[in-house]
């Protein structure tokens, strides 16, 4: 008698309804629409079906445990009132088709097949006295506020659910008087179920024990425009420190050849070497890379003696405060954009969506709202086990993709050097392709957001008819802003609502270039070496910027205007529409160039430290 006796695993029946796949419904999101690729799932071969087997009795073993675990919880903190499986209990997701519940009943019923819909990993209800009143105190409120500044929604039943916003990961129920709360992982759905409720006793009690000792409202100190009522953007003042420096740089320059000069009029006066004359032709070249050099000389002298001050300050470059945050109701959308090639899904992909997720999760309950999109290069080059984990993956997390055909398939060309800029351009392009068919719909005055998500499912359907090579699935449309970043990027958690705010405070600005560190993962010497490498060149890029000179754009951790990336929109020679270059290997340089003659401005950001 083994450990693995004490474990039941009831064998689930094996029906044609549960091979059914459950019916997407309509989303405030766009998740799960359905894939266009051609292939078939691999099967396992005959060799590897004990191994499988064993893998399968673990993984039940598993499941089973994290399931009695949260149920254990649940019932110890007396969150569940209804134990006969009707609207509450625990869910855990064990495979794409399969959800174990406590109690039993659960899985049929309205909440366990809303749970489904939303392929969650895991979820479970709270049905308590610190819940209740929230929903009685204010019946016709859209959402309960939390600590910080946090919103989670609420929705009117439990029917509702399937269009709830995923990235809350938290929904209050008004008709049932529940919360439901969903995790990605399954053993942290208890430590953030917990937080929620603790939240709800913090924010009423800071509440009532602010009407108590405040009997007057404190005076706001913000200035406010009269017409609009938002805060007065302060006036960013250009730095000409950096123009002192380059003079000073010139005149060390002049110095250093004058000396020269004169030991060549020597030579020609005192020993009669005309021949030395010839020396003044290579003055341009020497003047060209002795600039450098003297540009460093100083800069060092400037950061040793010279005043650092501006390093604090927000200026028409730089910008080493955060924005005040916005006060509307209602928030810019903000696009990811991730292009991602062959890189490993667990040890590089995976961090990054999780990084992602949480700031996406922080922003939506903030009150705006965002969305993931991948630009997967990769994909179709994959083998079919890889090309599915990798699918699988994206449709787990709920967000969108976009995959291109192998370089000369029917003639199709990847350009450029190294690729990434063709990449983008491709997955764009997809984008609008759907949003010029989503354009030609009539909206009549009962449009709701469930109408809009089956229009764009249709339209994405009729572009991806239209390019039988192209691949994707989910929500592929693009915000009003694009965060670019790397499949190995680590986030701030609550970075896009500072990002979103001082892009819409500054309407001149194209891009907001975000100062990067480097993430630590072996310290070695050799990964040391680089950490010193890149962080001395971002503070100098930093100390040049605060003193005056134009942000430089490195391609990666930045947010851009989408309508400015739009209006520099060139057509190749194929006269196809293209936002970045593939004729060079410097797309982001060439990107920063074609905004300013559009006479936009390219601004660095400070305020987020070392969170990229």
């Amino acid at each position: 008698m083994g450990v693995l006796s004490y474990f039941k695993i009831s064998k689930p029946e094996k029906s044609e309804s549960s091979k059914e796949k459950a019916p997407a419904a309509p989303n405030s999101v766009v998740e799960n629409v359905s894939p266009r690729h051609g292939y078939s799932d691999p099967s396992p071969t005959a060799s590897s079906r004990q191994s499988l087997s064993s893998n399968n009795r673990l993984d039940d073993i598993r499941h089973q445990v994290i399931l009695n675990y949260l149920w254990q919880k649940q019932r110890g903190l007396m969150w569940i009132m209804d134990n006969s499986g009707q609207h509450e209990g625990v869910m855990v997701r064990k495979d794409r088709t399969e959800y174990l519940c406590r109690p039993p009943a659960l899985a049929s019923s309205t909440f366990g097949r809303a749970m489904k819909i939303m392929n969650v990993s895991a979820a479970m209800t709270i049905n308590s006295t610190v819940v209740q009143p929230f929903l009685t105190r204010s019946p016709d409120a859209l959402d309960v506020p939390l600590t910080n500044g946090l919103r989670v929604q609420i929705l009117p039943t439990l029917e509702d659910l399937p269009r709830a916003r995923r990235a809350h990961y938290a929904a209050f129920i008004a008709r049932e008087a529940l919360l439901v709360v969903w995790e990605d992982d399954p053993t942290l759905l208890f430590d953030r179920a917990k937080a929620i409720e603790d939240g709800l006793l913090q924010t009423i009690w800071n509440a009532t024990e602010h009407e108590k000792t405040e009997t007057q409202p404190r005076a706001q100190v913000r200035e406010l425009d009269e017409e609009s009522g938002q805060s007065i953007v302060e006036e960013r003042p250009i730095m000409y420190l950096n123009t002192f420096m380059v003079s000073c740089s010139i005149c060390l320059l002049a110095c250093i050849m004058g000396l020269g000069y004169a030991q060549l009029a020597i030579e020609v006066v005192v020993l009669n070497h005309w021949i030395s004359l010839f020396y003044l032709i290579v003055t341009p070249i020497y003047s060209f890379f002795s600039l450098f050099f003297t540009n460093v000389v100083i800069g060092v002298l400037m950061q040793c003696f010279g005043p650092i001050q501006q390093l604090n300050r927000n200026t028409k470059f730089f910008s080493a405060k955060a924005p005040p945050r916005l006060l509307t109701t209602t928030l810019p959308h903000v696009t990811i954009q991730c292009p991602v090639y062959k890189e490993g899904l667990a040890a590089v992909i995976a961090p990054t969506i999780s990084s992602i997720k949480k700031a996406i999760s922080t922003y939506e309950l903030q009150g705006g709202s965002a969305n993931l999109f991948i630009n997967d290069d990769g994909l179709q080059l994959l083998d079919e086990a890889s090309r599915q984990q990798r699918i699988d993956f994206y449709a787990d997390h709920g967000f969108g993709w976009t995959a291109r055909p192998p370089n000369g398939q029917n003639g199709y060309e990847r350009k450029g050097k190294f690729k990434k800029a063709s990449n983008m351009n491709y997955g764009l392009a997809l984008s609008n392709s759907i949003e010029e068919k989503l354009q030609e719909i009539e909206r009549p005055a009962t449009w709701t957001q469930v109408d809009e998500v089956a229009a764009f499912e249709s339209c994405m359907s009729d572009v991806l008819d239209e390019n039988p090579e192209a691949w994707a699935e989910g929500n592929i449309r693009i915000g009003d802003y694009i965060l670019l970043i790397d499949s190995d990027t680590q986030v701030p958690e609550d970075c896009l609502l500072d990002a979103a705010s001082e892009m819409e405070q500054s309407p001149d600005v194209g891009i907001i270039q975000f100062s990067s560190a480097v993430m630590q993962v072996s310290h070695n010497f050799f990964e040391n070496g680089i950490t010193f490498f890149t962080n001395l060149i971002y503070s100098a890029i930093r100390y040049g910027v605060a003193n005056g000179g134009v942000a430089a754009f490195v391609g990666h951790n930045a947010i851009l205007r989408w309508a400015a990336i739009q209006e520099i929109a060139f057509e190749d020679e194929e006269g196809h529409e293209r936002f970045w270059s593939e004729s060079c290997v410097s797309e982001d340089f060439d990107m920063a160039l074609r905004l300013q003659l559009k006479h936009y401005t390219i601004r660095m950001a400070a305020w987020a430290g070392d969170g990229f």
